[in-house]
């Protein structure tokens, strides 16, 4: 039903002209050392030139004299932890002018302009080798080693991942999450969530003159008030309901699929923190839900303290598996860059040959070259792509000056907002 709702906020949206931003990438590292491997193979390049030409573009407009020079070593020597291999050797310096020589380098780096990187799926085996099926890697990377999801029917829970494949073993656990697939979470956009709101914030008087979607939805709406509240515009609604199930927090900021998998995150550890406590998550474009065995400390007390900014980024570190998430994400990183050759026309190496490749290279540069740029791309892109981190911030900002709305509905008359 609240997709009518979406529907509504979209023709007004429409109406208005209320065209979407699309924020540019900056800072993409592993494009311009790519960029400057095509300069090498050409007539070669000056860095001086370069730089300034490159700081002309919005994307490197804020980029460093030291970054710049960190890229050229890079280029030429391999950095500070490949600078003994000659593979990453592949640019050389003659009278200042910046050129590849090689060949074979020159033809590897060819067949890799361009390159498109995508999202793998990863096999699910037993710890005993029996096979279970297949899970997107970008949902399989958030998880730690005890979280327990559900596949084929079945209740696992996630020992290790190695190269390609997740091993698991059975899990009686009650709190399991529900794998998502790229198909069915193109989550809501920052300007389509907003009307979404200011369209269910009008629900509760609509009249003849709003929107048909929200003249249909008007008795649904009259239900969730008498139940519940139906959220105005400048309200976070919370339900906290108890059923056979366990214990259930809903949780309405009507902001994307994304920040509602990154707020659950963040809200999980947060009050885990104030008492040992598990959850299983589920959460979709218009909400998210944690579910419990044991009563969920949430009250007006520390509400707000909940969605506090403090700490964000260390939070959320320690809320998700952010450190397997840009291994994943550094394999395309490194694809871009060079550093991992995916192989000859007809003869591509597979993913998990990628993978374990990619994973050396990001435990090298961990351990040797901390500070590494590339390094430092992977965990941006982490944050500002896979969790929206900047649309996390202003959702809790915006919570911030919101009045939150805590509800309790019965259990016979569960709230109709429910995920």
């Amino acid at each position: 039903s609240l997709e009518l709702v979406e529907a509504a906020a979209l023709k007004q949206a429409i109406g208005e002209q209320f065209i979407e931003s699309r924020e540019p990438l900056l800072l993409c590292y592993d494009v311009l050392v790519q960029y400057l491997g095509t300069l090498a193979c050409g007539d070669g390049f000056y860095p001086e030139q370069i730089f300034e030409e490159v700081r002309r573009t919005h994307c490197y407009a804020e980029l460093t004299l030291d970054e710049w020079q960190e890229m050229l070593y890079f280029i030429t020597s391999g950095g500070n932890a490949l600078q003994q291999y000659d593979e990453y050797k592949k640019v050389e310096v003659m009278n200042g002018l910046y050129k590849i020589n090689s060949r074979r380098i020159a033809l590897r780096h060819r067949l890799h302009i361009g390159t498109i990187v995508s999202d793998n799926m990863m096999k699910v085996k037993f710890m005993g080798g029996g096979y279970v099926g297949v899970i997107e890697e970008s949902f399989i990377t958030r998880l730690e080693p005890g979280d327990a999801f559900t596949l084929a029917g079945r209740q696992l829970e996630l020992v290790t991942i190695k190269e390609m494949t997740a091993f698991v073993k059975k899990s009686n656990k009650k709190n399991a999450k529900i794998p998502s697939w790229m198909g069915g979470r193109l989550p809501l956009s920052a300007s389509l969530g907003k009307v979404l709101r200011e369209q269910i914030s009008q629900s509760a008087v609509a009249n003849r003159k709003s929107a048909i979607e929200l003249q249909v939805l008007k008795p649904l709406f009259a239900l969730q008030k008498k139940l519940s509240h139906v959220p105005a515009e400048a309200e976070l609604l919370i339900e906290q309901i108890e059923t056979r199930d366990g214990f259930h927090l809903f949780v309405y900021p009507f902001e994307g699929r994304l920040v509602h998998e990154a707020m659950a995150a963040l809200l999980a550890y947060r009050i885990g923190k104030i008492l040992p406590i598990t959850f299983s998550i589920a959460m979709n474009d218009y909400g998210f839900e944690l579910l419990s065995d044991q009563p969920i400390p949430v009250d007006d007390s520390n509400v707000y303290e909940l969605f506090s900014l403090d700490n964000l980024m260390e939070d959320i570190q320690r809320s998700v598996n952010s450190t397997e998430m840009a291994k994943r994400k550094f394999r395309d990183i490194a694809v871009i860059g060079g550093l991992i050759f995916q192989g000859f026309p007809g003869e591509y190496k597979k993913a998990r040959h990628l993978q374990a490749s990619a994973g050396l290279l990001f435990n090298v540069f961990n351990e040797y070259d901390p500070d590494n740029v590339l390094i430092r791309q992977a965990y941006l892109e982490v944050f500002s792509q896979q969790m929206e981190e900047m649309r996390l911030r202003d959702m809790l900002q915006r919570v911030q000056k919101s009045k939150i709305i805590l509800t309790f509905p019965e259990r016979k008359n569960t709230s109709r907002m429910n995920l």
